[in-house]
């Protein structure tokens, strides 16, 4: 059945394309990840995290 396996993936690749159409590739970057960390009783414990990243966007090329 190898029609069968052709056209699935082709199905695949076309609902791919059209729910990631021409998104511009992006570059992140962590720059800090802080962990805090507060024992407040025996079976408590509060935990913060802070993560802070950079998102590069290139703009989408013009043109139709």
């Amino acid at each position: 059945m190898p029609w069968f396996q052709s056209l699935c993936r082709n199905l695949g690749l076309a609902v791919h394309h059209v729910k990631h159409a021409d998104t511009p590739p992006t570059h992140k970057q962590t720059v800090r990840h802080d962990t805090e960390e507060k024992q407040l009783n025996e079976t408590t414990t509060l935990r913060r995290t802070t993560i802070e990243e950079i998102e590069v966007t290139r703009p989408a090329p013009e043109g139709n």
